[in-house]
């Protein structure tokens, strides 16, 4: 099923936009996506009531990220096979970033993003969250807790970050390390 283009025309956005907000929501199943889309205000993200992109104080545009991934995240849902969904777009085709391991590359993270230099990948089917902290690597066991999203928060001199589960908000030393992962 390829309705990129008509989603496109509603939305007044570029194909190529809509492919990458889509591509983004496969990868979670549906549940958020990371961009930085020029058209959309430069970096954002967006969850399920959730709207952050670069240009802040743009209402209107937000409104439009929210209609499209809203929609876009409905028919990823609702996709009977990986099949149906479309293919990648032209810029993702590019060798896979070096910066992730071998094990990342190969599996397929539930939710996974970044800033400034801390980046994470969630793999709920092996309870294992990934954190890679400015090259130091660690992976931590989700046992028990089904994690739902990311809280990122930075000030001048620190940055934190926390994962929200049904029953609450988990920072990483709530969770049991599993081990260290080399550099790659």
């Amino acid at each position: 099923m390829d309705n990129s283009k008509e989603i496109a025309a509603k939305y007044h956005v570029s194909e190529e936009t809509v492919k990458v907000l889509l591509y983004g929501l496969r990868l979670s199943g549906g549940t958020q996506v990371q961009f930085n889309i020029p058209e959309l205000g430069g970096m954002g993200q967006w969850q399920s009531g959730m709207v952050m992109i670069g240009d802040m104080f743009n209402s209107s545009l937000k409104d439009k990220v929210n209609q499209i991934c809203t929609e876009l995240a409905v028919w990823v849902r609702n996709a009977e096979t990986q099949a149906e969904t479309q293919i990648l777009p032209d810029h993702h085709k590019a060798t896979p970033d070096k910066s992730t391991t071998k094990a990342t590359s190969t599996r397929s993270a539930s939710f996974q993003g970044s800033q400034n230099g801390l980046h994470y990948s969630y793999y709920a089917s092996e309870n294992v969250l990934e954190i890679d902290d400015n090259g130091k690597k660690a992976k931590y066991d989700t046992t028990g807790y089904q994690l739902t999203g990311v809280q990122q928060s930075q000030d001048n001199s620190s940055q934190s970050v926390s994962f929200t589960h049904p029953g609450g908000t988990l920072r990483l030393k709530d969770l049991k390390k599993v081990k260290d992962v080399k550099k790659s």
